[in-house]
């Protein structure tokens, strides 16, 4: 049953293109009506987009005028805003000491009592003088923090696949026994598991502990930031920005759409609950988002990911040069298709559980696909296959009318992308930091004419990587866990 599952992405992304191409070549006027119904398809589908991406960005900035703390310190709930505990893990792997620097000192800005911050330093025994490493990092923040806590993962466990989920693990692991020495409640203790390069904003939080506080179902809720990579914008080349700038825009848009919201990256939720569900998953590739459905599954589908109204700050992948920085954006973003092998987890798990209704197990299964088969294949068939067919159309049906229709609807699907490049454009100035003194001046003309780029990159660094995920899952050519190089530039 589980390479059925493995093989069933794949076998439907690969048939959708090789329909369009087999199409094309034998039956272009099929080929072309077919294509007409897949752009109008996908017109609706971007201005829905659109919608919910203008939603999410005006629900982002309100959340800019809220005193947070002030808030949890008024609320008045089961759980009191004085015993709360938050333990912030950053897993760290190969991450130069100025980098996880910059992190803490993030951290140490925060609006949010200091001395009830428990922060751990996750190491991998894998990397050489990664004790030394955290050392030197625990000595230049000492006093800083509640306390600072150092755990350095052992390599080769057995049945562990060498990544950051059996290294959080282990992490939370430990803290678990700090915690239970110390006699703190479980239940009062919140975790928000960070890469190395993340930034928290100065209100991150005080806002997840307010929603915290306010949710009688906290402990079936985990707490997701949005992900905004500008922490190096002004050093990478403009493709990398736009993927990343694509990357933040679709968790956007994402966090607007409550019940198919996930956890992503950089996120929070109770310790009492993590501990509950076994930790996270330390044998597959995709632990942020494979958290959330251990919790889905164990608490029977009554479990949900809350949007919080302040970011967090990455960095950018980037390589060593230019071309080095191609290679690891389409490696980073081939470990995030990976997240299809949660159709797999779900739903060999879901035949399992009988608690679960069937109208529910469907609508997961069916979130999973649509989001990896579109992924997979939108970018390929509107930036390839659609000229294609007009041009080949072209050749054999001369001046049919088919053809202009498709040639009509084709512009107003890239008018419609134009439309969200400029509403991008527009956003993307909220995220940017302010410039450097170093940086030029016409550094805005940059990144307004980047945005040029969408079509070509959205295919090369955003569908191919997604197909190149699924072919490897069915082809059971599996992917290990590719830890994304974060380098000071």
């Amino acid at each position: 049953m589980k390479r059925i599952l493995e093989i069933i992405p794949g076998l439907i992304s690969w048939s959708i293109i090789i329909f369009f191409l087999l199409l094309v070549i034998f039956k272009p006027l099929a080929a072309a009506l077919v294509l007409i119904v897949y752009l109008l398809f996908w017109v609706c589908r971007l201005l829905y987009m659109s919608t919910l991406l203008i939603m999410a960005h005006h629900r982002m900035l309100s959340g800019k005028n809220v005193n947070w703390l002030k808030l949890c310190e008024n609320t008045r709930a089961d759980l009191r805003f004085e015993g709360i505990l938050h333990v912030v893990l950053y897993t760290v792997y190969k991450e130069p000491e100025s980098l996880l620097s910059d992190s803490l000192t993030a951290l140490k800005a925060v609006n949010y009592p200091h001395d009830k911050m428990l922060v751990v330093l996750a190491g991998e025994e894998r990397e050489a003088g990664a004790f030394v490493k955290l050392k030197k990092i625990k000595n230049k923040f000492k006093g800083c923090f509640l306390d600072i806590l150092t755990v350095i993962h052992p390599q080769d466990i057995e049945g562990e696949l060498a990544g950051k989920g059996a290294n959080a693990t282990y992490a939370a692991k430990r803290v678990r026994e700090f915690l239970e020495k110390k006699g703190y409640n479980l239940g009062n203790v919140i975790i928000s598991v960070f890469d190395a390069d993340t930034c928290p904003d100065k209100d991150y939080f005080s806002c997840l502990t307010y929603h915290f506080l306010r949710f009688p179902t906290r402990y079936q809720t985990s707490f997701q930031p949005l992900p905004i990579y500008s922490n190096n914008i002004y050093k990478v080349p403009a493709f990398a920005r736009v993927m990343e700038i694509g990357s933040t825009y679709w968790q956007l848009i994402e966090s607007m759409r409550y019940e198919k919201f996930i956890t992503f990256s950089s996120h929070s939720m109770s310790f009492k609950t993590l501990v509950e569900v076994d930790y996270w998953p330390v044998d597959l590739v995709s632990d942020d988002s494979l958290i959330f459905w251990k919790c889905f599954l164990k608490y029977d589908g009554n479990y949900t990911t809350y949007p919080l109204e302040v970011p967090v700050y990455m960095d950018i992948a980037v390589g060593k040069n230019f071309f080095d920085t191609i290679a690891v954006q389409y490696k980073q973003k081939r470990r995030w298709a990976w997240g299809i092998e949660n159709f797999v987890f779900l739903g060999l798990e879901f035949l399992k559980n009988r608690k679960i209704s069937n109208i529910v197990k469907i609508r997961k299964i069916f979130q999973i696909l649509d989001n990896h088969i579109n992924w997979a294949t939108w970018a390929i068939i509107i930036s390839f296959i659609s000229p294609l067919v007009l041009f080949w159309g072209h050749v054999v049906m001369k001046n049919a009318l088919v053809l202009f229709n498709l040639s009509y609807i084709n512009t107003i699907v890239f008018n419609l992308l134009s439309l969200i490049g400029v509403i991008s454009i527009v956003i993307s100035w909220q995220f940017i930091p302010p410039r450097p003194k170093e940086v030029s001046r016409f550094i805005p003309v940059v990144f307004i004419l980047q945005w040029l780029l969408l079509p070509l990159i959205s295919a090369v660094l955003g569908s191919l990587p997604s197909l190149d995920a699924q072919t490897r899952l069915m082809t059971g050519n599996y992917l290990g866990f590719y830890p994304t190089p974060k380098r000071k530039i």
